[in-house]
């Protein structure tokens, strides 16, 4: 005997049936509305079009926030077929990653996610760069390799069950390290856009990505116990008022001036302090270029040197009560007699 197959619509009898839910709401009889909305749902979870069941889903509230039977049903529906529709070999790998999360979290990540295949020798990453992905390997073997001076240093080796990018993704700052494939790798991946989604759908599933990055991060790791130094300029705090305006790609100003607290200085570049509500509005501000405007006090009690030059955002870095702290690189580092000639002493 063939296999039992159920009846499902075809499109057609779908649009004849969405046509219905409006017809009815109309006529104010939101039960019908409702039922027919979740066996729409059930419809499209089944053929795993999740997209248009969640966006039917989504229509349940509007018609009738208060059915909860219909809501709840739906929901199920919702997070059932997603569930059978998980590939177990991820499920498998990321079993410690998964075991953090609610079914529904779980979910949220598992169909946010990308997938991407790098060959042998190309790079995933690369020091320097900008990066807003946030990368778990799969399959393959991954170099994370650190350039210093003309000297090419070998951190560590990276396996399938292992996540890459953690500081870019979450921070907003440049790779400090390249990382390239020993083999085939296989690859899934998030983008940053993923988070402000997040925020309404499933709003605990950042930080517990988050905390299991921070707490399986093999080359932190590495980096410590090989206490490699990847600053090259010393940093000196200093304390003091900047003022800073957006350039556009022509080098001119795009619209008023914004201030902040200066937090370091160093010959090579400096960091700011600014407060923000908005995460997506300091991220947006990485590979930027910035008109920046302070004063440098002087040792030689000389009225303060005003600095007034382009700079390129290369970190923003979430702080306490809504502040960032913004990182900038200069095009040309300071000679050293000009971090010399500052008094610092007016910061202590």
């Amino acid at each position: 005997m063939p296999p039992y197959k159920e009846n499902r619509m075809n499109t057609q009898e779908r649009d004849k049936k969405e046509a219905e839910v409006d017809a009815l709401v109309k006529q104010k009889d939101t039960d019908a509305a409702c039922r027919l909305l979740v066996a729409l749902v059930t419809e499209y979870a089944k053929e795993k079009n999740f997209k248009k069941a969640e966006s039917l889903y989504n229509r349940l509230y509007e018609v009738d926030s208060m059915a909860l039977t219909e809501i709840v049903r739906a929901g199920e529906i919702i997070e059932e077929e997603k569930s059978e529709s998980v590939d177990r070999e991820h499920l498998e790998i990321w079993s410690d990653l998964y075991g953090t999360l609610s079914t529904t979290e779980g979910n949220a990540l598992y169909y946010s996610m990308k997938t991407k295949i790098f060959e042998a020798g190309e790079p995933i990453m690369e020091q320097g760069t900008f990066n807003s992905r946030l990368y778990f390997i799969n399959k393959g073997e991954v170099k994370a390799l650190y350039l210093q001076g003309d000297r090419e240093i070998l951190i560590t080796m990276l396996m399938p069950g292992q996540i890459i990018g953690q500081m870019p993704f979450f921070t907003a700052s440049v790779c400090t390290l390249s990382l390239v494939p020993m083999n085939r790798v296989k690859t899934s991946f998030l983008e940053t856009d993923v988070l402000k989604k997040w925020k309404n759908d499933v709003p605990a599933l950042e930080s517990r990505l988050y905390d299991y990055c921070m707490h399986n991060d093999p080359v932190k790791k590495a980096l410590d116990e090989k206490n490699i130094e990847r600053r090259t300029d010393r940093r000196e705090k200093f304390f003091g008022r900047i003022k800073f305006v957006l350039l556009d790609k022509s080098g001119k100003s795009l619209g008023n001036a914004y201030s902040g607290e200066i937090a370091d200085i160093s010959v090579g570049g400096m960091s700011f302090i600014v407060k923000s509500p908005k995460k997506e509005s300091v991220r947006m501000l990485l590979g930027r270029r910035l008109r920046v405007i302070f004063d440098l006090p002087l040792k030689s009690h000389e009225k303060p040197h005003k600095i007034d030059q382009a700079m390129t955002v290369i970190a923003a870095q979430p702080q306490a009560f809504d502040d960032y702290s913004v990182h900038l690189r200069f095009d040309t580092k300071w000679a050293q007699k000009m971090m010399d000639a500052i008094d610092f002493s007016e910061n202590l």
